[in-house]
Parts: C-alpha cells; sequence; structure tokens
C-alpha cells in the first residue's frame, strides 16, 4: 500500500507520495527526449548522468540519499482520507489505470533507479517521495519545471569536496590541506573562484585535481594510505622552495598581489607542477618533505611574475591566466624541462609546436 498525503499548491491539489523503488520505472514516463523542446515538460536525458547515479545507489545502499521526484497526473484522481482525526490530510489516492504520470523533475533518478533495482534487487524495497500534480497542459508542465529549477544553484565544487567524505579525490584534498602548512592557512573551502579581495590563495578544489594528477589517477581510482603520505610530503616540499607562498601566510595583503601578478597563486600553476613532477614518486627514497624540497630547489628563483614573457602563450592568453587543458600541459611541459625530468613523446610534440 502506498501511503499519501494530500495538499494544496495555491489552489491547486497535490499529494505527496511514498513509493518504493521497484515501482518508479512502472508508473512514471519519460516524456521522449526525441522531441523538440516546445513539445517536452523537462530538459532531454542526458545519458551520461544515469551510471553515476546508479552506481551511488548501488554502492551505497544503506546510506544514499535521493532528492524527491516531481511528477504530473494527466487526469483528475480521487483522495480518500483515512478517516482518522488526527491526521485528516493522510489517505489513499485513488488513480484511473488509463491516466500517464509523467515525471516533470528526476528522469535522470528515474532511469538510474531502473538500472540500480536490475543490478542490486534489494533496492526495490526502499521507498522514494513523490511530489504529484494534476496535470493542466504540457505549458503548465513547462513552467512547473521552470519554477523547479529557477533558484537551483549548485554548490562549489570546493565545498562538496570539502564535505564528500565518498569520493577518494575529495579525502585526499582535505588530508593534503590539513597536513600541509600552507594549504592549511590560505586554501578556500567554500568557493571554487576566490574574490579579488581573498586572503586565501588556493582553492579546495585545485588542491584535489593538483594532487590527483600527481598521482595519476583517474575518476573512479582510490588512493591508498601511502600514496597520502606522499602527496602530503611533495606538496610539503612545494611549499619549502616557494617563498611567496611562506610569507602570504603572515601578510593578509600579499595573497591579493600574488594572484593578481604572478602565476604560481593559481590552480593552474598547482597542475601544471603537479603533471611535471609525478614521476618523482618513483625516485623519492622514501616520504621525505625535505628531499622534494632539494629536488624542486630550482624553482625557488624562479620569476613568477605575469610580465615574465616565459609565460605567454604557455599559461596566460595576453597577459590573463588560462585554465585550459593545453596551458596546464605546456606549463608542465616548461617545469619539466626547468627540473631536468624528460618530457613525454607527447610533451615533446607540444613542446615542438608551442615553440614554431
Amino acid at each position: 500500500m502506498i501511503s499519501l498525503r494530500c495538499g494544496g499548491s495555491r489552489g491547486r491539489a497535490c499529494y505527496t507520495i511514498m513509493c518504493p523503488l521497484r515501482l518508479i520505472p512502472k508508473l512514471f514516463s519519460y516524456d521522449d527526449s526525441g522531441l523538440p523542446p516546445e513539445q517536452r515538460a523537462q530538459r532531454a536525458i542526458n545519458p551520461g548522468r544515469i551510471p553515476e547515479i546508479t552506481d551511488y545507489l548501488t554502492q551505497n545502499a544503506e546510506n544514499y540519499i535521493l532528492p524527491a521526484i516531481t511528477a504530473s497526473l494527466d487526469q483528475e484522481a480521487e483522495f480518500v482520507p483515512s478517516g482518522e482525526e488526527l491526521v485528516p490530510l493522510v489517505g489513499k489516492l485513488c488513480i484511473p489505470r488509463e491516466a500517464r504520470l509523467l515525471i516533470n523533475d528526476g528522469q535522470h533518478r528515474r532511469a538510474a533507479i531502473e538500472r540500480a533495482v536490475t543490478k542490486k534487487k534489494e533496492l526495490g524495497h526502499d521507498s522514494i517521495p513523490v511530489l504529484l500534480f494534476i496535470d493542466e497542459g504540457l505549458k503548465r508542465s513547462q513552467q512547473m519545471f521552470a519554477d523547479l529549477n529557477r533558484h537551483a544553484i549548485r554548490p562549489s565544487t570546493s565545498l562538496n569536496t570539502f564535505f564528500d567524505k565518498r569520493d577518494a579525490a575529495s579525502t585526499l584534498a582535505r588530508c593534503v590541506m590539513q597536513e600541509v602548512p600552507c594549504f592549511r592557512e590560505l586554501t578556500e573551502v567554500e568557493k571554487s573562484s576566490l574574490p579579488l579581495k581573498s586572503r586565501k590563495l588556493f582553492t579546495l578544489s585545485a588542491i584535489k585535481n593538483a594532487s590527483w594528477r600527481f598521482l595519476e589517477k583517474r575518476k573512479r581510482d582510490v588512493a591508498s594510505g601511502d600514496e597520502h603520505t606522499q602527496c602530503i610530503a611533495f606538496w610539503s616540499g612545494v611549499c619549502q622552495v616557494m617563498p611567496d607562498w611562506q610569507e602570504a601566510m603572515e601578510n593578509i595583503n600579499l595573497p591579493m598581489q600574488l594572484r593578481q601578478g604572478s602565476i604560481h597563486a593559481h590552480g593552474v600553476f598547482l597542475q601544471a607542477l603537479a603533471v611535471a613532477c609525478a614521476s618523482l614518486r618513483h625516485e623519492a627514497p622514501g616520504y621525505e618533505p625535505d628531499w622534494y624540497a632539494a629536488r624542486l630547489e630550482c624553482l625557488t628563483n624562479q620569476n613568477w611574475n605575469r610580465s615574465n614573457p616565459e609565460w605567454e602563450g604557455r599559461c596566460l592568453r595576453d597577459g590573463r591566466i588560462s585554465k585550459s587543458h593545453t596551458s596546464v600541459e605546456r606549463l608542465a611541459c616548461y617545469l619539466k624541462q626547468r627540473l631536468n625530468i624528460p618530457l613525454s613523446d607527447e610533451q615533446r610534440q607540444l613542446e615542438e609546436k608551442y615553440s614554431r
């Protein structure tokens, strides 16, 4: 039996249903994404999002969280109160067999639920809340979709990284930030881009991306405890050869000046350095920051100012920082040559193209 509660939305009936996951694909249809936008009630489905949600459900079957699905019913339904005086808005909703239930918000969740229940049948006994409206036509459904998403704001990548305890790369980033003095003092954890007058130098999302690249990991990989220690040692060694970073911990105005006037206070530099130095992990005799500091010593006196012509075309475009993949790779090539680290074949080709 599905439990329901009757409510209202400015005079329009709406209902909240607790629906077993196994029934979601059977009860709720998805408007054909092949239709043109003017004939659809929601966005076209993105197949790439479905495996990610499916994996989340199957890998966290004991403690996942799913937002409610919002749907429309294309016919009137009869609500029968339970008869209990204390809960007059709880009862049963009688829906005609020929009625069509159309999802307004949550089509990716529906598709992922269908796959997840097939892979892990016990999930089918779980329930998800569904907010059900009586449909008033395509125009109303389209407006509902717009209203539901009008004020939706995704949290920043840095804040997601700070809160996400499931993601291995996020866990590594938090560990690195907490253990590396420069990062502990100078990292912004709520925003993925720094305000002009921020007293921070880095974002947690930039540390996450750079650390994952240093370990040469892919999206769904994990990191061992030894790799955490290795990464912490590397970034601690980097801090030792970056006197500007050390001074920024004590000078409240310097972070802003460094971001405006140099390249080594930006995420593109962190990523490029991580790419350039990834191979050093296999040379390091242990997990000593001092070894990395000695190996990177030549960077101490490097001119990181944006005015240095070395950076234009590598990580600068007309004097502005470029965050593109090519910029990261070109800067990594420069750093490798500075550190006497051999270039890969692809990097040699990229460097030759840049030189021309």
